[in-house]
């Protein structure tokens, strides 16, 4: 059929064409090269290895005797020198704080972490603050994020447990019964376990910030995870680019007048235009595939279980091209292109793939920052991808994907209808 001659002849044209294979596929994979060596490389067993963290611990707080023996402070470095961390963690616990500090300022130790006296008074005094100290050698960037992206949690979890505590308070005080250590103890305690079970599940603990087998990731390995998520990111941020550039190809033949040429032949307008969207399609496809397999050879990504993963490959490069077919529609030349590839769909894929880059931010996992790539196509998509990649099944993906298919929808009927308007 001429549809599919058409297509391919495209298709063809686009997979010689050097923008493509130099910024369509080259620029997302230099990039995970970059992060590869960043990270060290692979190590003999085929794996990044992260140095292990010299981590000074110093436990300054006292159990609050009214509510059971309550220690914050005990809490904290029994999760530091739990097994889970004892990979990345060489933990030593220290009695004094100015020599913790001067042990990192002599490089004897990487991070040093000060509990305060009254953290342990301050989860149960409605007024009380307390601040943990996380005093590392400036030198020093993933080791002490590492620390602090802990640190930063289990202070959470406290402040949770404090304010389900002060409810339960003063609900039980309203109702008249009366409230003992004890009873709020067990209270802040179940908070902290739910708390922590759902962090896991969300994949957003710290302990747990690789994926675990059932997500594809070496577990123990946080360089692999960081990468595949870069990688993630790059494919979805170069997927929108590569379907607004094909779908360009569109109106550089109008502007060189072998498309109008093409329409005085027997072929009817709706075959032409039919191969032109297909081929914007398969380029799409191809450069996806390409580099997934790529990052599965090179750096080791597990990318899911097949049927979610199915559904976020469609969902991509449906949702990709189409939205460069909509974009195009609105341009007048290639002149205005230029400017439109270049600023806003860079800012748009941006803001889009934000959460590789604010994942382990603390505050931002479920605030604004969250938010915010989902009033973007490519933050759908980016969704979709990071949820198959946490080990999600087709019910997790299920909304990402139905929204990338109804946008797809949308964008689609809007940048054929605009074409064939413009081109009849």
């Amino acid at each position: 059929m001429k549809v599919f001659d058409i297509a391919l002849k495209d298709l063809l044209r686009s997979l010689r064409n050097a923008f493509f294979l130099g910024f369509g596929l080259g620029v997302p994979l230099l990039m995970g090269v970059i992060f590869y060596f960043a990270f060290g490389g692979l190590a003999s067993e085929g794996g990044f290895d992260i140095p292990r963290v010299d981590v000074l611990v110093v436990n300054l707080d006292e159990p609050v005797v009214e509510y059971g023996g309550f220690s914050a402070g005990e809490m904290l470095v029994g999760i530091l020198q739990s097994e889970q961390l004892a990979e990345l963690l060489a933990v030593t616990e220290s009695d004094s704080a100015d020599a913790a500090r001067a042990a990192v300022d002599n490089q004897e130790a990487d991070v040093a972490v000060i509990i305060p006296a009254g953290l342990s008074a301050a989860v149960f005094d409605p007024q009380g603050q307390a601040e943990v100290e996380v005093y590392h050698d400036p030198t020093l960037t993933i080791g002490p994020g590492i620390v602090k992206s802990i640190v930063t949690q289990f202070i959470d979890t406290l402040a949770g447990s404090k304010i389900a505590a002060g409810v339960a308070y003063d609900q039980l005080t309203e109702q008249g019964a009366t409230v003992d250590g004890t009873i709020l103890q067990n209270v802040a305690m179940q908070y902290g376990e739910w708390s922590a079970s759902l962090a896991e599940s969300q994949g957003a603990s710290v302990l747990l910030a690789v994926q675990s087998p059932a997500g594809g990731e070496e577990k123990g390995n946080l360089a692999l995870a960081i990468v595949g998520g870069v990688m993630t990111g790059m494919m979805v941020f170069y997927a929108f680019y590569t379907g607004a550039a094909s779908a360009l190809s569109i109106l550089q033949e109008e502007e060189d007048g072998t498309l109008p040429r093409l329409f005085t032949t027997p072929t009817p307008m709706s075959a032409i235009l039919g191969g032109k969207l297909i081929a914007v399609f398969a380029l799409v496809i191809v450069q996806v595939l390409v580099l997934m397999a790529f990052s599965s050879l090179i750096f080791k990504t597990a990318w899911g279980a097949a049927a979610p993963l199915s559904m976020a490959i469609v969902g991509l490069v449906v949702l990709a091209a189409s939205f460069g077919i909509f974009v195009m529609s609105w341009l007048k030349d290639t002149r205005q292109a230029g400017v439109v590839i270049g600023g806003v769909m860079t800012v748009l894929g941006m803001v889009g793939i934000s959460s590789v880059f604010t994942a382990n931010v603390p505050g931002a996992a479920g605030g604004f920052a969250a938010i915010l790539p989902l009033f973007t196509p490519q933050g759908w998509a980016m969704r979709a991808w990071q949820l198959v990649r946490d080990g999600g099944t087709v019910s997790d993906v299920l909304l990402p994907f139905a929204v990338m298919i109804a946008l797809t929808v949308v964008f689609f009927s809007i940048g054929v209808l605009r074409f064939r308007k413009r081109l009849a």
